[in-house]
């Protein structure tokens, strides 16, 4: 998909590349395909306009990886390997792109056999969310496990926007209550330290 050249457009560009903290390689979106242009043109909601990006992008890898060789420098993966660069691909957080398509895992196995990459997944979960609420943690944390098999890569789960977070709310819910439970504040005799080694 195409946006097309107009001013607007190259402001556009401007604009979301200096909102950026760091200098891209590759932006598909400018480079590859557009997502606003393919809702528009396709009538699809976010979700499945995502899908139909990494789709098209897998479809045409080889075009991808063309690209991405000439703007590294390099010929082919010993050139990678040489550099001993590190490459970060930064990808939509949609849960549809591994739940529901394994087009994140094929592209994913392309990179590993044409550059021989170590590939390593870093999910970045919203700490304001997790640490306020025991179930959307775990529901969190169940999403990131199911992402790690889909994608059968080693992964690291880190919690973001850690900043945005007061040390007075962490250990409170939203309503302002501990979050504790009833073991925390009693001598239970489940402990670790009265385990004699029994079964």
């Amino acid at each position: 998909a195409d946006n097309g050249d107009s001013e607007d457009d190259d402001d556009n560009k401007e604009t979301t590349n200096s909102q950026l903290p760091y200098e891209t390689i590759l932006d598909v979106c400018q480079d590859i395909i557009s997502l606003d242009a393919v809702m528009n043109e396709l009538h699809l909601g976010p979700n499945g306009g995502l899908l139909y990006c990494m789709e098209y992008i897998e479809h045409h890898f080889g075009e991808v990886l063309k690209l991405l060789k000439e703007r590294l420098g390099i010929a082919d993966a010993s050139g990678l390997q040489h550099c001993r660069a590190y490459l970060l691909f930064d990808l939509p957080g949609q849960i549809e792109l591994t739940a529901h398509s394994n087009v994140i895992t094929k592209i994913a196995e392309r990179l590993v056999r044409e550059l021989d990459l170590r590939l390593v997944c870093v999910q970045l979960v919203d700490a304001a969310v997790c640490l306020t609420d025991v179930s959307k943690f775990i529901g969190a944390s169940l999403v990131c496990t199911a992402s790690m098999m889909r994608l059968e890569l080693p992964c690291v789960n880190v919690l973001s926007k850690m900043d945005l977070l007061q040390d007075s709310n962490l250990g409170s819910t939203t309503d302002g209550t501990d979050n504790k439970t009833e073991s925390d504040d009693d001598d239970s005799d489940f402990g670790c330290d009265d385990y004699d080694g029994s079964p």
